[in-house]
C-alpha cells in the first residue's frame, strides 16, 4: 500500500522519477496476483495531456518545416542581436574588427555543424541523443554551441521537425534543482500535470521523461543525470508521420545474420517413401 500511495502521488505531480517506475507497478500487482486475488488487467496508457498555454518555440522566427538554409537565417538574426551589446560597449578599430570575426565564426560553426545520418555511424550515437533520428532516410542535424549550453536542431527530408536543448540542473539553476523540481515546475507553467513515460529501448527511449502537448507542438522533459535536463520539442504533424518518413528501419544489432544462420542451420533428412496402403502379408 505504501508503494501504491507513493506511485499516485508522483503522478499526480507528473514526476519521472526513476525510484518509482512501472517496476514498483509490476512488482505490486504480482503481489496481489500471488495473495489470491486476481492480478489487475493492464492499464490503457494515457494520453499525452494538452496544455493550457501555448508551447512556444524559440528564437522567434523558427517554425516546423523549415530548410537548414531557413533556420542558419534566422540563428543569424539571432547572433546579430545578441551581439549588439557588445557592440555598443566598443568603438570602432581593432577591438570592433575581432568582434566581427568572432561573430561571423559563430554563424560559421553553426553552418558547419550540420551532421548527415546517411549510411555511416557517427559519433552521435555515443550521446544522449541516441535513438533522437535515424540512419538512410534523409536526417540530420544542426548544433548551436553557445555559453548558455547546447541547442539542437533536427531535420527530415530537409524539413525542421525537432529542437531539443540542454539545460543545467542545482540549487542555483533556473529548471530546478533536480530533475523532479524541473518537473513541476513545467506542470504549473502549463497548467497540467505531465505524462510519466518509463524508458523504451525499442522505442528509442533510454531514460524517464513527462510529455505533454499543443496543438502544433509536443514537449518532453527529458531525464538526463542529476547536473542536466532535456527539453525537446517535436512537430505533431511529422510526429504522426514518422513511420512513412523513414521507411528504412533501424538493424536489431542483436539479430543473427542471414548468412550464419544459414550455415549453422542443421540440415534436415530427406523425407522418406510414403507409407504403403497395402497391408503386410496381404495378396492383390
Amino acid at each position: 500500500m505504501k508503494a501504491k500511495r507513493l506511485l499516485g502521488a508522483a503522478l499526480a505531480l507528473g514526476l519521472g522519477l526513476a525510484a518509482i517506475t512501472s517496476t514498483t507497478v509490476a512488482a505490486a500487482q504480482q503481489k496481489r496476483g500471488t495473495s489470491g486475488a486476481p492480478a489487475a488487467a493492464p492499464a490503457k496508457p494515457a494520453d499525452t495531456p494538452a496544455t493550457k498555454k501555448t508551447i512556444a518555440l524559440t528564437p522567434p522566427g523558427i517554425a516546423w518545416g523549415m530548410t537548414t538554409k531557413q533556420v542558419a537565417a534566422v540563428i543569424d538574426k539571432m547572433l546579430d542581436e545578441a551581439y549588439v551589446p557588445r557592440y555598443k560597449a566598443i568603438s570602432p578599430g581593432v577591438k570592433m574588427r575581432a568582434l566581427d570575426a568572432e561573430l561571423a565564426e559563430e554563424k560559421s560553426a553553426f553552418r558547419r555543424s550540420r551532421i548527415d545520418f546517411g549510411g555511416l555511424p557517427t559519433g552521435i550515437d555515443a550521446t544522449p541523443l541516441k535513438g533522437e533520428y535515424t540512419y538512410l532516410n534523409k536526417e540530420s542535424m544542426m548544433t548551436l554551441t553557445r555559453e548558455s549550453g547546447k541547442r539542437y536542431f533536427f531535420f527530415i527530408q530537409d524539413k525542421l521537425w525537432k529542437i531539443i536543448d540542454e539545460h543545467p540542473l542545482g540549487e542555483k539553476a533556473a529548471r530546478g534543482k533536480d530533475y523532479a523540481s524541473a518537473v513541476v515546475k513545467l506542470a504549473t507553467a502549463f497548467g497540467v500535470p505531465g505524462r510519466v513515460t518509463p524508458p523504451a529501448p525499442d522505442k528509442g527511449r533510454y531514460v524517464n521523461e513527462v510529455d505533454w502537448k499543443d496543438a502544433a507542438t509536443h514537449f518532453r522533459a527529458i531525464e538526463r543525470n542529476d547536473s542536466e535536463i532535456a527539453f525537446a520539442y517535436e512537430d505533431l504533424v511529422t510526429l504522426g508521420s514518422l513511420d512513412s518518413l523513414r521507411p528504412n528501419k533501424p538493424v536489431d544489432a542483436n539479430a543473427i545474420d542471414p548468412a550464419v544462420a544459414s550455415a549453422v542451420r542443421k540440415e534436415e533428412p530427406p523425407p522418406g517413401p510414403p507409407p504403403s496402403a497395402d497391408k503386410p502379408g496381404k495378396k492383390k
